[in-house]
C-alpha cells in the first residue's frame, strides 16, 4: 500500500495535460484580444469627448453670439418704441399739412428700421442674416451655404439641394444644375 501512496503523487505531478494547456493558451489569447478592443474604445471614447467638448464650446460661441444679437436688436426695439411714442404725441397735435407730411416721414422711417432688424436677425441660427437667406428655416446645426440653404444632396447626384434644379435625378448622369444629361444622336441636351 505504501507503494501505492507514493506512485499517486509522483503520477500527479509529472503529468502534463495538453488539452489544459491549449485551454489556458485560449485564455491568455482571449484575454489579450479583451484588452485591446478595451484599448481602442478607450481611445475613441476619449476622441468622442474631445469632439463633445468643442462642440460644446462651438455651442457656447453661438450661443454667446445670439445673446449679443438679442441685445443690438433689443437696443433697436427701444429706438422704435421711441418712434412710436413720438408719433403718438404727432399725432395728438397734428393739424396742417406739414405737420401730416412729418408724421409720413416719420412712419417711414419707423418702417424702414423695422426691415433693417428684420433683416439683421438671423431667426433660425445658422449664421446667415435673414436678409440673404435663402432657406429661412433651417434646422439647428446643418451645415449651410453661404445663402443659408443646407449642405445636402437629398437625390445623391452630386449637386448640393442649394443649387439643383432638377431635385429628384437619382442614379443618373447630370450637369453642374443637377438636371440629367440625354444623349440624342450626336447632340447632349439637359431634362
Amino acid at each position: 500500500m505504501k507503494k501505492l501512496l507514493l506512485f499517486i503523487p509522483v503520477l500527479f505531478f509529472s503529468c502534463v495535460n495538453p488539452s489544459m494547456e491549449r485551454g489556458f493558451e485560449s485564455i491568455t489569447q482571449a484575454l489579450i484580444q479583451v484588452t485591446e478592443d478595451l484599448n481602442f474604445y478607450a481611445e475613441s471614447i476619449t476622441s468622442d469627448l474631445a469632439q463633445i467638448e468643442e462642440d460644446i464650446y462651438l455651442i457656447t460661441k453661438h450661443i454667446e453670439r445670439i445673446n449679443d444679437e438679442v441685445l443690438r436688436i433689443d437696443e433697436i426695439i427701444q429706438e422704435l418704441r421711441l418712434s412710436i411714442q413720438n408719433i403718438t404725441e404727432s399725432l395728438k397735435d397734428a393739424a396742417t399739412k406739414e405737420q401730416m407730411q412729418q408724421l409720413q416721414i416719420q412712419v417711414f422711417d419707423l418702417r424702414d428700421d423695422v426691415r433693417l432688424l428684420w433683416n439683421l436677425y438671423d431667426f433660425d441660427a445658422d449664421g446667415v442674416i435673414n436678409g440673404v437667406d435663402k432657406c429661412p428655416e433651417t434646422p439647428y446645426g446643418l451645415p449651410v451655404t453661404n445663402r443659408g440653404c443646407p449642405l445636402t444632396d437629398v437625390d445623391g447626384d452630386g449637386v448640393l439641394n442649394a443649387d439643383d434644379q432638377c431635385d429628384e435625378t437619382w442614379g443618373v448622369e447630370v450637369d453642374e444644375t443637377g438636371c440629367e444629361i440625354v444623349e440624342i444622336g450626336t447632340t447632349t441636351n439637359t431634362i
